[in-house]
């Protein structure tokens, strides 16, 4: 049994969670470390000294039938390395690290020697729709299991996220289901695997902001739900010595890393789109942030209001244990919306094209068409499809006037469809969860490319504000290890390295919108 967590009182509800009660003393530098799809990147924050930062690249496979994996020890490996060179030198005290990783990747791994026994199953991978189709095909004369699980976890029932994968593995790892059985096999998200690395086994749990992305997890309850558990064939999680902690992702027992040989306390665990969203300033009811990474997100913050929006999933943003005291609140909300493939579809494009380019060269090349302009759109659907129209059988398609399209009109449609889709959920919201006129805050890779963020300025009609930070997810991870109190609501002082003003009506917005929408779902599609 698991030395962190308790046996549960009843069925999938971990009830306690004990950390070593050694005192640290703790610097007032945080640091954030970041695990995302292509790069684990680690920043130390302000105003201790000036902010240092290291970043490691880490590989993606994909494979047929839409599976996408990660190496769980190469990205241990690359953490330790970014953590390592941003770090101070010879450091005695203690930095608080806040941590951020890519939510819905989960494995499983052995609870003796730390050593992955299956690939990190990516949130892209999509190996579990045959078991979401047949769920969702069984569930029709019994009711809405769709309409079930949104109310439950706030989510959809989605092969990205983790119940489907890990019920995939349970059913062909051979040997696996035995593993965790007797508890020797442990399964958890990628914070999950990496804490337990980083503490030496000495504490097994998830934050609230990624149990959520099992689907898994009663979002009102903030608790494991049995019954989900037992919807996706996994009781045998459920019945192992062990559940993972469910913890707020601001911890109210920091825990002390020192068995990685790092300086770390580790304070706060949340999910990257999460961290990105705080890290850039969105610190206030109604703000919109959109992080142009793999995949695109659009978050839009409701504060404590748990809101419900059809086509889009309500997020947990953060969470604090209720009975510390403060004028702060337990639980923060967003309204969020995924585009599947973003980064991922422009490398999609340049293999199929042929073409060398890098995300800076993007603007160059596409300004190198002198030639008249072709009506030619994409639908970036190389994942399947996210928010708000969730079809996982969608797949990457041209369409328009594709006879004369040259590669610069096939590329810069491409670039134009991860707008057209951020648009697309943008407008999914209600007005009072995104008002007009307000700049929308963006950070990702893909903020380098200025046709790509000029596309947006004019489908939303508002102007679109890039943060001089480069690292907003790790700055934000790092923040989460603060007291609320002292960030969360309060005017944000961050400088703006670029603002991109819309340059059309709002009419030529919406017919370009319009026509972009009949091209790639069909005439009769209007939204």
């Amino acid at each position: 049994m698991s030395r962190t967590a308790a046996r549960p009182a009843s069925r999938g509800v971990v009830t306690s969670v004990r950390f070593g009660r050694r005192r640290c003393r703790m610097r007032a530098m945080p640091a954030g470390l970041d695990l995302g799809s292509s790069s684990v990147k680690a920043v130390t924050a302000p105003p201790a000294r000036a902010g240092g930062a290291a970043r490691r690249r880490i590989a993606t496979r994909r494979l047929p039938g839409g599976r996408v994996e990660h190496d769980a020890e190469a990205i241990f490996a690359a953490a330790l390395s970014a953590l390592r060179a941003a770090l101070p030198r010879r450091s005695r005290n203690l930095e608080a690290l806040g941590l951020a990783t890519q939510r819905s990747t989960v494995l499983f791994w052995d609870r003796d020697t730390g050593r992955p026994l299956t690939p990190a199953y990516s949130w892209q991978d999509l190996r579990g729709a045959p078991l979401v189709s047949r769920l969702r095909r069984e569930a029709r004369s019994g009711g809405d299991l769709d309409e079930t699980i949104g109310r439950r976890t706030g989510l959809r029932l989605s092969p990205h996220y983790s119940a489907s994968k890990l019920s995939w593995a349970l059913r062909h790892v051979r040997g696996l289901r035995r593993r965790v059985a007797s508890g020797r096999a442990l399964w958890g998200t990628l914070g999950t695997f990496l804490v337990w690395r980083l503490s030496g086994g000495a504490v097994y749990a998830v934050d609230h902001a990624n149990a959520q992305r099992t689907l898994l997890f009663d979002l009102d309850s903030r608790s494991w739900e049995p019954e989900l558990f037992d919807t996706f064939g996994l009781g045998a999680l459920v019945e192992a010595p062990a559940l993972p902690a469910a913890l707020p992702t601001t911890l109210t027992s920091p825990i002390c890393l020192r068995r990685s040989g790092l300086p770390l306390r580790l304070c706060a665990m949340t999910g990257d789109q999460q961290a990105a969203l705080i890290g850039l300033g969105c610190r206030a009811e109604g703000a919109i942030t959109i992080n142009y990474g793999s995949g695109a997100f659009v978050l839009i913050s409701t504060g404590e209001r748990l809101v419900r929006v059809p086509g889009l999933l309500t997020t947990l943003l953060a969470s604090w244990r209720g009975d510390r005291p403060g004028a702060h609140p337990t639980v923060l909300y967003a309204v969020e919306g995924p585009v599947n493939a973003a980064a991922t579809a422009i490398d999609w494009a340049r293999k199929r094209l042929r073409l060398r380019l890098r995300i800076a060269d993007l603007d160059r090349f596409l300004a190198g068409d002198r030639g008249p302009r072709r009506r030619v759109h994409f639908l970036p659907a190389v994942a399947g499809l996210g928010a708000p129209r969730w079809d996982p059988a969608a797949r990457p398609r041209f369409a328009g006037d594709l006879r004369r399209a040259g590669p610069r009109d096939l590329m810069r449609a491409v670039v134009e469809s991860i707008a057209f889709r951020c648009a697309e959920i943008v407008r999914a919201a209600p007005p009072r969860d995104g008002p007009r006129g307000a700049s929308i805050l963006v950070a990702g890779g893909l903020t380098r490319c200025r046709t790509l963020l000029q596309t947006q300025a004019d489908l939303l009609q508002r102007p679109i504000v890039v943060r001089e930070t480069p690292d907003a997810t790790g700055l934000g991870a790092a923040l989460l290890t603060r007291d609320p109190a002292g960030w969360w609501g309060r005017h944000d002082t961050a400088r703006d390295r670029l603002s991109v003003p819309p340059r059309m009506s709002r009419d030529e917005a919406d017919a370009r919108y319009l026509a972009w929408v009949r091209a790639v779902y069909g005439p009769e599609a209007s939204r």
